[in-house]
Formats: C-alpha cells, sequence, structure tokens
C-alpha cells in the first residue's frame, strides 16, 4: 500500500513540476519592466531594523529621463524591515507623486533615518524639481523636509558630477559615506540629532537631476533668445590659462534634526566636472578638514598630463573649518612638491593633523604622502622621492582609507610602490582584471622625522589590507591564503596558526579596529561566481576560523551586524530577488523580503562556457545563452554580443545575469529563438600605443568558429551586435568581415581624429567650462583606445585604427543606434558611418534618440522602440525558419 500511494506521490510531483515548467515563459522586455531594485540597506545602530531602498518597478505615471531607468533612486522608497519578526513596511510611499527618497542613513541612536527626496512641496511639480534633505522620526513615524536648499547629489553612469565625499571616520554607527556603490552621501550625522550636509547655491538644481536636462533646457532658452533678439546665444570658452569661470560657492550647513534649522557654517568653492569634494569630521566632532577642487588643471607650459582623468586632472585647495555658525575656511598653503592634491585620506588619532596624497606635477604619476597640522597649516612630506604611495580609490569615489593607518606614535603605515614602477589607476585595474603582473606594493612605516621602514618586505605575498587589534597592538591581514599579524615597529611578520583559508582570499569586512576580539569576514574566487565565505575571530596571537554557509549559491553579502552576529545578504536568484538574515556561521537562514517572484515564471534557457583557442593560439572561453527550448543537434542562428578588452571566465558575467537592463539583457534574444554568445577579445593592456583595430578580431572569430564546429550556430545565418567599446568592435568587425548577415552597433565610435576634440554634448549650459567636461581626449591617449598621444604627433596610428576609413569593405547590413547626449562619443560618429554607406548605397539604417545618453535607456519608450527596432532587424536579415 504504501507502494503504491508512493508512486502516486511520485507521479503527482512530476505532473505539478511539469505544469509548473509549461507554465513558463520566454524572458519578455515587460518581465525587465516589472523588476524592482534593492539599492540600498542600512542596519540600525540596535541592529533591529533594516532600511532597504527600493527602486519601483516601471509602470505609467512615474518621472523618468533622469538616470538610466533601472539605477534611478528618483523612483524609489525606503522600506522598514524587522530583522525580528520580518514586519516590513513602505515608509515613503513616494509612488502616489511620483517622488523617490534614498540614501537612508540612521542617526547614532537609531532615533532617525536622514534621506535624501525629490518629494514635492506646496507648488512645486509632481515628481519634485529639486533633492532636499527628510528625515524620519522613529517616535511619530513622520517624514519632514530639513531644509528647502538643493543638495549636492552627484551623477550616475559616466562621468560623475557634483561629486561628494563626507565621512565621520571616528564613529562607525553614522560613517556612512555612501548611498549606495554608485552615490556618495552629501550629508553625514555628526551626533544624535545634527547633519553636516552640502547645498548648491540657490537656483541651482542637484546635479542627479541636472545632467540631461540642463543641455535641453539650454536649448530652449536659447530658442526664446533668438525669438527676442535682445541677447547674443554665445558661450565662449578660452585656453592657454586664460579661463575666467568661477566655482560655484556650495554651502556647508549643520541642521538640527529636531526643529529643522539650519545654520551656515562656511562657503566652500566646488568645481563641478571633476575632482570632488572631500571633508572629513575631526575626532572631536569640532571641525573638519576638507578638499576643494576649484579648476581643472590647464594643460600646457611643456608638461603633458600623466593621467588626464577626475581628480587627477583638476586643481584643489586644502582647508579646515570649525563646524560652528559663520566659520571661515582656514586654507593651507601648498608645498612645491605637493602643488597637485589628490585626496584627503584621514585624521591622526590624536585629531591634530591629517594625511594626504599630492604630486609636484602634473606629468608624474608617482605620489607623495603628506602631513597637514590643523594647527598652524604646515604640510610636511612624510614619503620619500623614491617612493610612490599606493593607496587606490574605490567604489563610488571614496578613497581607500583601510590602506593608510596612524600609528600611536603619529607615524602613517600606507602602501607604496618604487616611484618608477608607479601605474595608472586604469592600467593598475586593468591588469589586475586580466590577470596580468602589476607592481609589487609593499606596506611601509612612514614618518617625517626617520627612514621609511618597510614592514612587509621579507613576506612573500604582501596583504591587500591591514587592520588593528587592540588586544596586542599589531595588524593583521590575509596574505598567500592565510592570516598574518605584522608588528608595526620591528617589521616582524607571524602567519597565525588556523584552519585554512579560501583559496584567493581576500577580506570583505573588518571590525571596529580597536575591539578586543577582532573579526574579519573573508572571501575566496571560488568557482562560477560562487565565492566560499569564512569568519577569522582574532585574539592575541591566535585565531579561530569557521566556515560561512550561503543561504543560496547567488547570494552576496549585503553587511554584517558584529554585536548580534547577524548577517545580511542580497540574493538575486532565477526565482526572485531576496534579503536574507544568518547568524555568523549562516545558519538559521531567514527570508526578510521577497521581491521579483514572477521571475519563477520566465523560461530562461541553458546556459554555457565553451573553450576555444584565440588567433595567436591562447585558450580563451567564450559565454553561450541557449533559446529556451533549445533542441540539440540543430542549428540555430546566432547573435554575437562583442565588447574588445572582455574576457570571459566564468558565468559571474553581467552577460549571463538575467536581471540586466533593457536591451542589453541578453535572454530576450535567446527568447527570440538565437543563440547569443559573447566571446573573448584580449588586447594589449592598456596605457600604451595600441592597435584595438587590428587586435579584436583575433579572439571573436575562432569564437564564431567553435559555435559553428559544435553544430550550434548556422554559418549561414550570424549576427553581430555591441555597445560603447561594443560599437566600436561592431563597426570593425563588419570592415573586417562579410560572414555576418546582419549588424547592430550602439553608441559606438568610428572616427578617432574627429572624436579626439569633440566637446561632450552634456556640457552645454556649464557657462566657459564646456571644453572641460569631455574625458574623451584622456581615454584616446591614456585609456580604453590607448593611442599614446594626440592625433597631430601620430595620425597614422589615429586612421588605422577608425572604422570609418575602411568603410567602403562594410556589405554587412548595419542597424546604428545613438543617442543625442552620448557623453563618450557624438551622434556624429554615427552619423559619419552612415553617411558614407548611403553614399555607397550599401543597406543601413541609423536611429538617434533624442535626449538620450550612452546607456540608451532613460525613456522606457526608447527601450521599447530599440528592442523592437534590434528584433525586426535580425529577423528581417537573418532567416529564423529551421534549416
Amino acid at each position: 500500500m504504501r507502494t503504491c500511494l508512493a508512486k502516486l506521490w511520485g507521479l503527482l510531483v512530476s505532473l505539478c513540476v511539469a505544469g509548473s515548467a509549461f507554465a513558463q515563459h520566454p524572458i519578455t522586455l515587460d518581465d525587465l519592466f516589472k523588476l524592482s531594485v534593492v539599492n540600498h540597506t542600512a542596519v540600525s545602530p540596535d541592529g533591529e531594523w533594516i532600511a532597504a531602498v527600493i527602486i519601483r518597478p516601471v509602470t505609467p505615471g512615474e518621472m523618468y529621463g533622469r538616470t538610466y531607468y533601472e539605477a534611478d533612486v528618483t523612483r524609489a522608497d525606503v522600506w522598514l524591515i524587522s530583522t525580528k519578526t520580518g514586519e516590513r513596511r513602505n515608509l515613503t510611499q513616494g509612488a502616489r507623486e511620483a517622488s523617490g527618497f534614498w540614501c537612508a542613513t540612521w542617526s547614532p541612536d537609531g532615533q532617525r533615518l536622514a534621506m535624501l527626496s525629490t518629494k514635492p512641496a506646496g507648488k512645486e511639480p509632481r515628481g519634485g524639481d529639486n533633492i532636499r534633505l527628510h528625515v524620519w522620526e522613529k517616535s511619530s513615524g513622520a517624514i519632514k523636509r530639513l531644509s528647502s536648499r538643493a543638495m549636492m547629489t552627484q551623477t550616475m553612469g559616466g562621468s560623475a558630477l557634483y561629486r561628494v565625499d563626507l565621512r565621520n571616520q571616528f564613529n562607525q554607527a553614522h560613517n556612512a559615506g555612501r548611498c549606495s556603490d554608485e552615490e556618495n552621501a552629501p550629508f553625514v550625522w555628526v551626533d544624535d540629532s545634527s547633519l553636516l550636509a552640502v547645498a548648491l547655491p540657490q537656483g541651482n538644481v542637484s546635479g542627479l537631476l541636472d545632467a540631461y536636462s540642463r543641455s535641453l533646457k539650454h536649448a530652449s532658452a536659447t530658442l526664446k533668445s533668438l525669438e527676442r533678439g535682445d541677447e547674443p546665444t554665445v558661450s565662449p570658452v578660452e585656453s592657454a590659462g586664460t579661463e575666467s569661470a568661477a566655482p560655484l560657492n556650495v554651502s556647508l550647513l549643520r541642521i538640527n534634526a529636531r526643529n529643522a534649522r539650519s545654520e551656515e557654517i562656511a562657503s566652500v568653492p566646488v568645481f563641478p566636472l571633476d575632482g570632488d569634494l572631500q571633508m572629513v569630521v575631526a575626532p572631536d566632532a569640532k571641525s573638519a578638514a576638507l578638499l576643494a577642487t576649484i579648476r581643472a588643471t590647464a594643460p600646457g607650459g611643456g608638461e603633458k598630463f600623466s593621467y588626464p582623468f577626475g581628480s587627477w586632472a583638476v586643481d584643489k585647495q586644502l582647508g579646515f573649518v570649525d563646524l560652528v555658525a559663520g566659520s571661515s575656511v582656514r586654507w593651507a598653503p601648498l608645498p612645491a612638491t605637493g602643488k597637485y592634491l589628490l585626496d584627503l585620506l584621514s585624521w591622526s588619532n590624536d585629531g591634530s593633523t591629517v594625511a594626504v596624497r599630492a604630486r609636484p606635477r602634473i606629468s608624474t604619476l608617482s605620489l607623495t604622502m603628506f602631513v597637514a597640522s590643523a594647527r598652524d597649516l604646515s604640510i610636511t612630506r612624510v614619503s620619500p622621492e623614491t617612493l610612490s604611495v599606493a593607496a587606490a580609490a574605490s567604489g563610488a569615489d571614496i578613497p581607500d582609507t583601510s590602506s593608510v593607518i596612524w600609528t600611536d606614535t603619529g607615524g602613517l603605515i600606507a602602501k607604496a610602490v618604487r616611484a618608477d614602477e608607479e601605474l595608472s589607476p586604469l592600467e593598475w585595474w586593468i591588469r589586475q582584471a586580466r590577470s596580468r603582473s602589476v607592481p609589487r606594493a609593499d606596506w611601509w612605516l612612514l614618518r617625517d622625522d626617520a627612514e621609511p621602514v618597510n614592514l612587509s618586505s621579507k613576506m612573500e605575498h604582501v596583504p591587500a589590507s591591514l587592520h588593528r587589534v587592540a588586544s596586542n597592538g599589531r595588524l593583521v591581514g590575509v596574505a598567500g591564503n592565510a592570516l598574518w599579524t605584522l608588528d608595526a615597529t620591528s617589521g616582524e611578520a607571524t602567519r597565525l596558526a588556523s584552519a585554512p583559508l579560501p583559496e584567493g582570499a581576500e577580506v570583505m569586512w573588518a571590525g571596529p579596529q580597536r575591539s578586543a576580539t577582532f573579526e574579519l569576514l573573508i572571501a575566496g574566487k571560488g568557482k562560477d561566481g560562487v565565492r566560499p565565505w569564512v569568519r577569522a575571530q582574532i585574539q592575541d596571537n591566535a585565531a579561530t576560523v569557521t566556515s560561512i554557509e550561503l543561504p543560496s549559491s547567488t547570494a552576496r553579502f549585503e553587511s554584517y551586524d558584529a554585536a548580534r552576529t547577524r548577517l545580511l545578504f542580497k540574493d538575486r536568484a532565477p526565482t526572485g530577488t531576496f534579503l536574507w538574515a544568518t547568524n555568523a556561521a549562516g545558519a538559521d537562514a531567514r527570508k526578510l523580503l521577497s521581491i521579483n517572484e514572477h521571475m519563477a515564471e520566465v523560461a530562461m534557457g541553458e546556459t554555457r562556457l565553451i573553450e576555444y583557442r584565440g588567433i595567436e593560439g591562447q585558450s580563451l572561453k567564450a559565454g553561450v545563452i541557449l533559446p529556451p527550448d533549445y533542441v540539440p543537434g540543430r542549428k540555430y542562428p546566432m547573435l554575437m554580443w562583442v565588447y574588445a578588452g572582455a574576457t570571459v571566465r566564468g558565468f559571474d558575467s553581467d552577460f549571463f545575469n538575467a536581471y540586466y537592463a533593457g536591451m542589453y539583457n541578453m535572454r530576450l534574444y535567446a527568447a527570440k529563438g538565437y543563440v547569443v554568445m559573447m566571446p573573448s577579445m584580449p588586447l594589449a593592456p592598456d596605457g600604451g600605443k595600441n592597435d584595438d583595430y587590428i587586435d579584436l578580431p583575433k579572439g571573436a572569430m575562432p569564437a564564431v568558429d567553435k559555435l559553428i564546429e559544435l553544430g550550434i550556430a548556422d554559418p549561414d545565418r550570424l549576427a553581430v551586435m555591441g555597445q560603447s567599446y561594443g560599437g566600436y568592435s561592431t563597426y570593425s568587425l563588419v570592415t573586417y568581415t562579410n560572414r555576418f548577415k546582419a549588424a547592430i552597433a550602439m553608441a559606438g565610435i568610428t572616427e578617432l581624429v574627429s572624436l579626439y576634440g569633440q566637446f561632450d554634448p552634456t556640457a552645454r549650459g556649464y557657462g566657459g567650462i564646456e571644453h572641460q567636461k569631455s574625458a574623451n581626449w584622456g581615454l584616446l591617449e591614456h585609456g580604453q583606445v590607448s593611442m599614446g598621444v594626440p592625433p597631430w604627433e601620430d595620425l597614422w596610428h589615429y586612421l588605422r585604427n577608425s572604422p570609418l576609413y575602411f568603410v567602403d569593405r562594410v556589405q554587412t547590413p548595419l542597424l546604428m543606434i545613438h543617442g543625442e547626449q552620448d557623453i563618450r562619443g557624438p551622434m556624429t560618429q554615427a552619423e559619419e558611418f552612415f553617411y558614407a554607406l548611403y553614399h555607397q548605397g550599401k543597406r543601413a539604417k541609423l536611429l538617434r534618440y533624442w535626449g538620450e545618453d550612452h546607456g540608451l535607456r532613460q525613456s522606457p519608450a526608447n527601450v521599447r522602440n530599440v528592442v523592437d527596432e534590434i528584433i525586426a532587424w535580425l529577423d528581417a536579415n537573418l532567416t529564423t525558419q529551421n534549416k
């Protein structure tokens, strides 16, 4: 009887599983528009509540056009989630007014949540006209606006504008610093009831709202001026050191969260286009050090920029200010050896000095460490000319302060390389991303009254980061998949006896530096994107290492509440997006939030990694997404997604991401019956004089051959598509080969000589400094394209890497898609290529999206139109009938 029941139960389960699979449907753009996005989470100081910032799905009645739709926090709400009961509620209910609330930051006592919002008041329009600071009171449950002033919020995606970095390094409870991985907070809690905030001058609009609307508003105002005929519409810019545009003067406000009263502490200059405003509150919370960007660094004088991007290409001032109303900034005079300041790191333990990095010339990459006195404004060099202090920036442009540690005696421990081995941040990052060697950076003890001491010289591997352990006064780090302690005085390195760490171990979270029992959360490299995690507890010279069990293979670490030993994970699984809370071992998992569960109804299709050989014989991998109804042995039309320089290693690539936004979700095309592939396309390291046009086919075309050899791709139905440098890759490939029957180039570049000097389209409206906004000349010389020199020094190099000059070879029907406000390459890049094909009578179509940016996904209507056009182009040029 039991056997019969068991068989019956098995049959029912099989039917349910089959029924569930039958109910699934191929992914559509509507599925993606229904997605909510967990932008940020913040755990309350008592550990009882999580403030989660969740971006709402794409629906009618919202405001769009401010940034990429899936990352637009002006469409977000703050949810409160209980870590004890799982209770959750939407605190802000922004959809009713098309407003957003984000950057939720707890006060030190946990009684308030500060947040940014576009919520309108009075006669302000639906969706809001600016970004202002608000606070939620736990006692009353009310949300109130703290100031009518616009906050200095930064843009997201591409070149960040109005960047701000406010830190309170001596109190972790309110040293938030960031709204998310993409945005820094323009405010910081000073105590339980007061905040420091940076406000724009009256009449200015916060950068997040202004980045793409400014030029459109300027064009509208120009039309009115022309109609009136009463004022010139000229927009002058000058060079050779005659630039005269003044920076903005922003206000540093101290705001009482109880009564919403604001006091202006000081006025601070801010150059909006590059660099940032950095400020670190002193240990006594009575003053702050700040680094203000005042203008773009003028080229010339016989010197060339070693790295012409962001903070490396602007002039800055270092100052100190008391945090009381009516103060003025006391600016420190800069020494010749530190003329070009880069970043502000941290205060010394006694609050007397701050550490900064600088360089004497724009032509050098070598960085020197200085300490500046808050008392007499003197600046003293502490690192020698032979060393370059290599503390790298991370995340949302906040300096990696963990790479600089103050000793109790006033010394500085920092990472440094030999000055002649210094690489630019871009080169360093790309070499690491491509598994290439980088110079060894050792930990050095630096003092102004003694020679530097190499603390890690005897170690085979150097810890990526060091953390202070209070119980024994030593430093602890991970090196060679083992835990080590380092004596800051003698340089003695000791390996701690403990359970082995996972392969590729790196510190992901470190506890308070002066706690008795010190904790580290460590992750390994793992396989296929699944990273093994461990927890290390260190006391005296002993360490205990225990494994952390992840709630699922797709879970990613979000935060750790050490006091209550509770881990928080964000999980973007095939069946939905979840927030998990577990104990310190990863056990007793509780699901606190479940969204996007409609994705369980989507048939994703199988994913594969295939191995093949590049033209030069190197072993490479390509990612493949098969149609949901894939039949082995049947040959399918193939769409190859390309991006020069990309290397496929595993399934953690965005290429496989089922949640990826808009037209970049490759599963949309697999759902239409295409096998989609992304090949590895290795290039020479960026930063030198490269020939990417010549090198990019070497990894792409052998991948096509491999997919045909495997019997998956039909050799007569091949297509290629890419965006940005992938657009450049597409333009290039169709000049190389006629094997593709259709091609789609989005936001690509075609002619490097004209691109070098073209203005950024979104610079319109920045009077007098429009020419200083574009980063393209830097990308061409030193960055992704790597021409090494300007075009007038090596014209042939630019010409032979420009697809436009080989356009006569193109036979492939080509769809070109470009946004009017593309910051990486103006629409003229696509227009030139289109006109060349038009002149030859070849099949081409150009779609120009007015008001759209480089990502082409500000407007949901534009996203839908782009996807429709791509699929129509593929269907028209590749028959989808099975052969």
